[in-house]
């Protein structure tokens, strides 16, 4: 019934923290499950370890590391209905079983976006559409990559992860091929995974320059009226200078160059306009650049 799938890369220590507490979890659970894991070819001991440990599961062990895309090699070989998606420093707590049986009752639903309720990257602090957070079983459109369960027929129809991102902002590329594919994600509030989120190869530096890019990069193959956007994105990224001070402000700079010298790698395949609208409508960063000053002259127009 479920193929948990692990990315890890050099952080041998975690990953076995990871493997150990998905054994535990594993037997609670009503059903089948697999554990698989792809060394995304680190340089640590993490293969050696693994096959020294857990000989029991499925490891794959990379050559050459592929970013992101490596999930694929794990998807590949899910046996399974559903694949967990885990990074290798997450684990499930609960609501896992329930979750799947959501998603037995619901077959439109192609991507259940689980709660990550610690680390860095808490669900709680994601806002979306009108500045409120996810709410239980929502209508949304990416998810977390650190805990997600997706439908192994959306990963059949559509491939896995994009080769070109390498890290960062996947999950939304993800989710714009699943619902033009005619899938839906939602959000399964009631679950929790832990992440305890390793810095070992974690930077807010890295994640500011590839996040932008791979947004905008995005938004370049997929959207119709795709400049717009693209401006939004831009600008709305260096308003971050206001809160994150002036290097922050660099590094989106940075991305938005990495994005300029990027884009003719990247064919222009718009997906329907439903999706473009729900994406455009809902993603934060294409939002219009003074869209707090129309809400406060609002505000203002109410109270009068």
């Amino acid at each position: 019934m479920l193929s948990v799938v692990v990315l890890a890369y050099d952080r041998c220590a975690e990953v076995l923290i990871t493997i150990s507490k998905l054994k535990a979890f594993a037997v609670t659970l009503p059903f089948p499950v697999e554990i698989i894991v792809v060394d995304n070819a680190s340089v640590d001991d993490t293969t050696l370890r693994i096959q020294e440990q857990h000989p029991d599961i499925t490891l794959v062990t990379k050559i050459k590391n592929n970013g992101i895309a490596g999930w694929n090699d794990g998807f590949a070989l899910a046996r399974h209905k559903y694949m967990l998606v885990l990074d290798d420093d997450s684990h499930p707590e609960h609501g896992v079983a329930e979750a799947v049986a959501y998603m037995e009752v619901h077959p439109r639903t192609g991507i259940l976006a689980l709660n990550i309720t610690s680390g860095p990257y808490r669900t709680d602090d994601w806002v979306w559409q009108n500045a409120k957070p996810w709410q239980h079983e929502e209508l949304i459109l990416g998810f977390f990559g650190c805990g997600a369960i997706i439908r192994k027929d959306v990963y059949d129809k559509i491939g896995g992860f994009a080769e070109w991102m390498t890290v960062y902002a996947h999950e939304w590329e993800y989710g714009l091929r699943c619902m033009n594919a005619g899938y839906e994600i939602r959000y399964f509030q009631t679950s929790s995974v832990n992440h305890r989120a390793s810095m070992v190869n974690r930077s807010k530096k890295r994640m500011m320059i590839y996040g932008s890019k791979n947004e905008m990069l995005m938004v370049y193959q997929f959207i119709a009226n795709r400049w717009k956007f693209l401006l939004r994105m831009f600008i709305n990224n260096m308003k971050r200078m206001y809160p994150e001070g002036p290097r922050a402000g660099y590094y989106y700079l940075l991305g938005g160059i990495k994005f300029l010298k990027e884009r003719h790698t990247i064919p222009h395949t718009p997906v329907n306009s439903d999706v473009q609208q729900f994406f455009t409508s809902n993603y934060m960063n294409t939002f219009p650049v003074f869209r707090f000053l129309t809400r406060r002259i609002k505000a203002l127009a109410n109270k009068n």
